[in-house]
């Protein structure tokens, strides 16, 4: 069965003893302060079971605002932290707060100003995203799903990369390469992605994925595909039309890319979060 990977976020009392090993950021300074355990988990879910394992299998950045209206505090984890997934934050009982968080894939963190989540260099890698308002003084625990706020574009050649071939740049017309806290995608543009062919399957061909933001509905795009050479010259292009993405759904296209030959294309939707390959 196919595994979906669900991003839960657990929060609760933590008592004042805490470890010295929690993260702890005190976000007012009051005589009704109370200390709040945040930590991301994602679970693997297959069949009827589900097994907790570490964030760091799926992101390598997790950044997490929380503000009262007046004030924001914001909390950067790498993969590289012991405590990566897990925060401690003191809060104010008699105030309510809003939180944002973001789980990336990027180089660096994240940044959030005037509503606007950007990614280093708008560089747009999977990404998951959860907001919530909430009041520590009659909320003791959370439960909360991170959404993916990309769509996922994946070719899969069938024929071998030629020698010549060093890297393939991918165009997509008409996405996004930032988020909006509270309206999603924003900042649209043809996004270009370059990726270096490091290695291939035993058999020389090659499978890329790269990401866009795009909404929560379909959409169609136009995707181009150039393989370049050591001095970026193209030699080979596919130009692929009315490309369906969506966020948190997967289009597989999949055929000869080096070798020109007819194209047929055909397109259904399998289930609520990936689309069938098609085949070129």
């Amino acid at each position: 069965m196919k595994r979906n990977f669900v991003f839960f976020m657990l929060a609760a009392i933590v008592a004042a003893g805490c470890s010295s090993s929690e993260e702890k950021t005190v976000l007012n300074g009051s005589a009704v302060e109370t200390s709040v355990l945040l930590t991301f988990s994602p679970y693997e879910v297959d069949a009827m079971t589900r097994t907790a394992t570490s964030i760091s299998n799926y992101c390598t950045h997790l950044d997490v605002w929380i503000t009262d209206g007046e004030s924001t505090t914001a909390v950067h984890q790498s993969s590289s932290d012991n405590d990566f997934g897990s925060l401690s934050v003191t809060l104010d009982k008699t105030k309510t707060y809003t939180l944002y968080a973001v789980a990336h894939k990027c180089a660096s963190d994240a940044t959030l100003a005037d509503g606007i989540v950007s990614f280093p260099d708008d560089k747009v890698t999977h990404s998951m995203f959860y907001t919530t308002t909430f009041s520590p003084a009659t909320t003791t625990s959370l439960s909360c799903e991170m959404s993916r706020i990309v769509a996922m574009f994946r070719m899969e050649t069938t024929d071998a990369v030629p020698a010549e071939c060093r890297k393939i740049r991918f165009t997509i017309s008409d996405v996004f390469d930032r988020w909006s806290v509270t309206a999603g995608g924003t900042h649209q543009v043809n996004r270009v992605s370059t990726v270096s062919i490091t290695s291939t399957a035993n058999d020389g061909t090659v499978a890329i994925s790269i990401y866009a933001i795009a909404t929560d509905a379909q959409t169609l795009h136009t995707v181009t595909a150039e393989a370049l050479n050591e001095s970026d010259d193209v030699i080979q292009s596919r130009v692929f039309e009315n490309v369906p993405l969506r966020n948190g759904y997967k289009t597989t296209y999949r055929g000869t890319f080096f070798t020109d030959t007819d194209m047929t294309m055909t397109f259904t939707v399998a289930d609520w979060n990936e689309y069938e390959t098609v085949n070129f």
